[in-house]
């Protein structure tokens, strides 16, 4: 996956807390978009079980997978936010 482009400022934010940091790791070493909640259902499903997102992301880096291919998360088909 290609890595996400991400400004100054994005970085700067991500910075902020540890899930960020994590998320900086992930999309420099493996590439993505970040793991984020589902509306309305929460985050997908596998994400609590791994131990949470950090945990997604450590494992992510581990294996060289997104956390897509990873969970076996499929976007919903109409999911307007990409």
């Amino acid at each position: 996956m290609a890595k996400n482009e991400l400004t100054p400022e994005e970085i700067e934010l991500y910075e902020l807390d540890e899930e960020g940091k994590a998320y900086l790791e992930y999309n420099d070493k493996v590439g993505g978009k970040p793991l984020g909640m589902i509306v309305p259902f929460g985050y997908p499903k596998g994400v609590e079980e791994m131990g949470g997102v950090i945990a997604v992301y450590k494992e992510c880096i581990k294996q060289g997978k997104t956390w897509e291919d990873l969970l076996g998360y499929e976007s919903p088909k109409g999911d307007a936010i990409e």
